[in-house]
C-alpha cells in the first residue's frame, strides 16, 4: 500500500513544463541513441492514459521517467519506473518507482504504442498502434486474399485467391483493382530449401489474366522471392540479375521489390520476379508439346539440379557421379524426347571428358556460356554450376545448347569467400557441373577474356550503380521486413550494400589479374584491327564481327572468329602469322 501511495505522490509531483499543468511521462533509449536531451514524451489524454509510438526495430531498451530530465541523467533517475513481471505483448504489465532503474526490454523489435497508466502503476505494449501501417509505405504492396482464408501449404496445389496492388505512390508502377474492386490469381509454395528452411516462405504465382505487373512484360507467372537466405534483403539476387543483364545474357528475369499482405497478415519484404519458362519474352524457344515423337531437338528448357526427386533424366560425370537434368519444357516425355535429350547431355560429358573442343563448341554455345560463367563468377555464387542452372536450346539441327538464364544468387559472396577470390570451380563447396573442363579449352578461355574486357568498359559501374538504387529503394522496407521475422532482419540495409560492394570489386579486381586490366577501353571506337601479344596470349581488337586466318610457321591454318572489341586467344608456344603481323608465342 505504501508503495502505491508513494507512486500516486510522484505522479502527481511531475514537473510542469511547455505543456502546463498536464503531466508527462519520458523515454530514453536505443530508438533515440540515448539521448538525454531529446527524450520521446508522452502527455496524459482525458483517461489518465500516456501513451506513444516507439520503434524499437533496432534496439529494445529504454528507460522510463515521471521526471523531466532537461539533459541531465541524474534528474531523469529521481523519477524512472521499472516493470515487476515478465513482459508480453498486450497485456498489462505491473510497474513501480525505482530510482536508477534498469532498462526495460521491449517484446520484440517493431512499433508499439507504448501505454502507461500512472493512476494503476501499469504499462501495456499494444501492437495496435493508432495511424500506424506494419508496411514502410515506400514500396507498392500487393495484397493477397486465398479463398475462405487457407493458409497455403503446398508447392504443387494452388489454391484459389484474388489480390490487389497498391503502387502506394511509387512513380511508374500502375495500381491493379483495389480492396472493393479485386483481380484474381492463384497461389502456391515454391522452392526447395528456401521452403522448407524458413518460415518466411517463398511464392508462385499465376494471374487470372496477362498483366503487366509492376511494368513488367505482360504475363500470368511470377514469384514472389521471400530472400530470407540473403542477409542483404534480396540485393544478392538483384545484383547477380544486374551482372547477367551487363553482359548481354539474352534474357535475364526481371524482379523488382514489394511488399507483401496475406490474408491480413504483413508478411514482409518481397522480390516479385519473373519465372523461368518458354515464352516468347522469356526463354524464347519453339515451344515443344509434351510426349511429342517427332521434332524433338527443340526448344527445350532444362536444368541442371542438385534433386533427384524431379522428374529428369541422368548420366554421370567422369568420376561416375550423377548428373541430373530436370525437364521444364516440355514436362512429359515420350521416348523419343526422353533418348534425345539424354544422348544429347551425354554427348557433352563426353566431349568434355575427352577434351574434345570442336565437339564441345559444336553443341555448347560458348558464347552465351561465357557470359553465364562471368555473371556467376562475378558474384563468386560457387552454388551456381550445382543447382538452378539452366540451359534451353532451340529447334534445329545446327542449333547448340545454350547456358540461361540466370538464377538464384542466394548463395553469392558466402562467408569466406569475398576476401579469398578464386574460381567457382577450384575447390568449390558444391559440386560444379562441367564448368572446370570448359575453361580447361582454350578457345573458351579466349572467350571468356573477350567478353570480360567488353564488360570491363561500363559494367563495374553499371552494378554498382544498380546496387546503390536497390538499397535506398529497399532501406525503410527492410526494417519492416525485420520487425515482423527478427530472425532475418535486414535493418542495415545501406551496412550490406557496402559490404556487397566492397565484395564486388574485389572480385574484379581479382579477375582483372585473370583476364586482364583494359578498363576504360571505349571498344565501340576501335576504327582498325589491332594485333598484339602478352607473350602468351594473342590479343586482337576488332571495330567489327569478322573471321581472320591465323597461320602457324609449319603452314597449318585456321580461322579466328572476332567480336568487336578485345579478342584473347590462348595459343600453343610458337610463331605465327596474322594480319600481316609475326607473333611469338612463348
Amino acid at each position: 500500500m505504501k508503495s502505491v501511495i508513494s507512486a500516486i505522490f510522484i505522479s502527481i509531483c511531475v514537473a510542469f513544463h511547455a505543456f502546463g499543468s498536464t503531466r508527462a511521462l519520458y523515454f530514453v533509449g536505443g530508438f533515440n541513441n540515448w539521448d538525454i536531451s531529446h527524450p520521446e514524451i508522452a502527455t496524459e489524454d482525458a483517461d489518465g492514459i500516456f501513451e506513444t509510438d516507439i520503434d524499437f526495430s533496432n534496439n529494445r531498451e529504454f528507460k522510463l521517467s515521471t521526471a523531466n530530465p532537461e539533459g541531465s541523467w541524474n534528474r531523469f533517475d529521481e523519477g524512472t519506473l521499472y516493470t515487476t513481471s515478465f513482459i508480453k505483448e498486450n497485456e498489462w504489465i505491473p510497474i513501480q518507482e525505482y530510482q536508477k532503474s534498469p532498462n526495460i526490454v521491449s517484446p520484440a523489435n517493431r512499433v508499439y504504442a507504448v501505454k502507461v497508466d500512472l493512476d494503476n502503476m501499469r504499462m501495456m505494449f499494444s501492437t495496435n498502434v493508432s495511424g500506424h501501417t506494419p508496411w514502410s509505405g515506400t514500396l507498392p504492396v500487393m495484397f493477397i486474399t486465398t479463398e475462405s482464408g487457407k493458409p497455403i501449404t503446398s508447392k504443387e496445389e494452388y489454391l484459389q485467391a484474388s489480390y490487389y496492388l497498391d503502387p502506394m505512390g511509387v512513380e511508374g508502377i500502375e495500381p491493379i483493382g483495389d480492396a472493393d474492386d479485386q483481380a484474381l490469381m492463384q497461389i502456391r509454395g515454391r522452392g526447395n530449401y528456401t521452403w522448407l528452411g524458413f518460415e518466411k516462405k517463398p511464392y508462385r504465382i499465376k494471374l487470372d489474366k496477362k498483366t503487366e505487373l509492376m511494368g513488367m512484360n505482360k504475363s500470368k507467372h511470377f514469384a514472389l522471392l521471400a530472400h530470407a537466405d540473403d542477409s542483404a534483403g534480396g540485393l544478392r539476387n538483384s545484383l547477380g540479375f544486374a551482372a547477367s543483364e551487363a553482359l548481354g545474357m539474352p534474357w535475364t528475369p526481371a524482379t523488382a521489390p514489394l511488399e507483401v499482405v496475406l490474408n491480413g497478415d504483413y508478411i514482409g519484404l518481397y522480390w516479385l520476379t519473373e519465372t523461368v519458362r518458354v515464352d516468347k519474352d522469356r526463354v524464347d524457344v519453339t515451344e515443344q508439346a509434351d510426349g511429342a515423337t517427332e521434332d524433338v531437338d527443340g526448344g527445350w528448357l532444362v536444368e541442371i539440379d542438385n534433386y533427384d526427386s524431379d522428374p529428369h533424366v541422368s548420366i554421370k560425370d567422369s568420376s561416375g557421379h550423377p548428373i541430373w537434368f530436370t525437364y521444364k519444357s516440355p514436362e512429359l516425355l515420350s521416348p523419343e524426347q526422353h533418348s534425345y535429350l539424354q544422348t544429347s547431355m551425354q554427348s557433352i560429358q563426353y566431349a568434355l571428358a575427352s577434351g574434345n573442343e570442336n565437339e564441345a563448341a559444336r553443341l555448347v554455345d560458348f558464347d552465351i556460356l561465357a557470359r553465364y560463367f562471368i555473371a556467376n563468377q562475378l558474384m563468386l555464387d560457387m552454388e551456381s554450376f550445382h543447382g538452378s542452372c539452366y540451359l534451353n536450346r532451340q529447334r534445329g539441327a545446327t542449333e547448340k545448347w545454350k547456358f540461361g538464364p540466370v538464377w538464384d544468387f542466394g548463395n553469392a559472396f558466402a562467408s569466406g569467400r569475398a576476401d579469398k577470390p578464386r574460381f567457382i570451380f577450384d575447390h568449390p563447396d558444391f559440386s560444379q557441373v562441367w564448368i572446370g573442363e570448359f575453361y580447361s579449352m582454350p578457345e573458351f578461355v579466349g572467350t571468356v577474356k573477350r567478353v570480360w574486357q567488353t564488360f570491363l568498359a561500363e559494367g563495374p559501374e553499371v552494378l554498382k550503380s544498380h546496387l546503390a538504387k536497390d538499397a535506398g529503394d529497399i532501406a525503410s522496407a527492410a526494417i519492416c521486413d525485420g520487425r515482423r521475422w527478427p530472425a532475418y532482419s535486414h535493418a542495415d540495409i545501406a551496412g550490406e550494400a557496402k559490404k556487397l560492394e566492397s565484395w564486388l570489386q574485389g572480385s574484379i579486381n581479382w579477375l582483372k589479374t585473370q583476364w586482364g586490366d583494359n578498363s576504360g577501353v571505349d571498344v565501340a571506337r576501335i576504327e582498325k584491327l589491332s594485333v598484339s601479344t602478352d607473350g602468351h596470349n594473342l590479343i586482337i581488337c576488332s571495330a567489327t564481327d569478322r573471321r581472320i586466318s591465323l597461320t602457324s610457321l609449319d603452314g597449318t591454318t585456321q580461322l579466328l572468329t572476332l567480336h568487336p572489341g578485345i579478342n584473347s586467344f590462348t595459343l600453343s608456344p610458337g610463331i605465327y602469322f596474322c594480319s600481316n603481323h609475326k607473333i611469338l608465342i612463348h
